[in-house]
């Protein structure tokens, strides 16, 4: 890798806070400058305000971004309509159009505040993941996000995706480019699909484990990022 200070810019999940990189970063190398995009927690905003929100704080050229679950269209807008400029991208799986859009459409006229915060979560959590390991590893980040982000904005972000298709924006993505595929993702089993019909250079790499996989493999998903680092500063030396 290069001696230089590498920029990398994550972008989170759903709950936009930043707080689940905290697990994956102890496993970044020293010379990576790591920052986070956060979403604001006090205000439903609608998709283009989002990405918009990301854009004023990720203004200038970016060496790596890494974009996780719901923020992968977001990069993608960003990157593809050239107003970020980024050396590499790493999508996390994410998706170009979300899945499972009819019950994406049904869950917008269900009462999904009410859901998020009843008792049986953890359980909740196991159907989702699974995995009783990724329970443990992930309730108690689940506790803290709770008492950060209100119900009704994860609620609102949850009805955001069946409005999602950022499909025809792939083809512009020229960068080097990698997708984190989880092997065990119950949420979108095969999400990578778009990637790989709309991005020909795309590289898939593939690690065990659910759909939180950054949290629940950090150390096995660093090794990819590092990788991919070290993949583009190459790629860019002999340019």
């Amino acid at each position: 890798m290069s001696q230089d200070i590498i920029k990398l810019v994550f972008m989170p999940g759903l709950d936009g806070t930043g707080i689940s990189f905290e697990l994956l970063s102890k496993f970044l190398p020293a010379d990576i400058a790591a920052t986070v995009v956060r979403y604001p927690a006090d205000r439903l905003l609608s998709f283009e305000e989002i990405v918009a929100c990301a854009y004023d704080q990720m203004k200038g050229e970016q060496d790596i971004v890494l974009a996780e679950s719901f923020s992968g269209p977001v990069a993608i807008s960003l990157i593809a309509s050239g107003r970020l400029k980024a050396k590499g991208l790493i999508l996390c799986a994410t998706f170009a159009k979300a899945p499972r859009r009819t019950t994406l459409k049904m869950l917008r006229w269900l009462p999904l505040e009410l859901g998020l915060k009843l008792p049986f979560q953890r359980l909740l959590l196991r159907l989702i993941l699974g995995d009783r390991k990724a329970v443990d590893t992930l309730f108690p980040i689940w506790q803290r996000l709770k008492t950060t982000v209100p119900a009704r904005v994860l609620a609102h972000r949850i009805r955001l995706l069946s409005l999602v298709d950022v499909r025809h924006l792939l083809p512009e993505l020229t960068i080097p480019c990698w997708y984190i595929q989880a092997t065990g993702d119950r949420l979108l089993p095969s999400s990578v699909l778009d990637f790989v019909e709309g991005i020909p250079h795309l590289v898939v790499r593939k690690v065990t484990g659910p759909h939180f996989i950054l949290q629940t493999e950090p150390e096995a998903s660093a090794a990819i990022i590092n990788e991919f680092i070290n993949f583009v500063e190459k790629s860019r030396g002999q340019t």
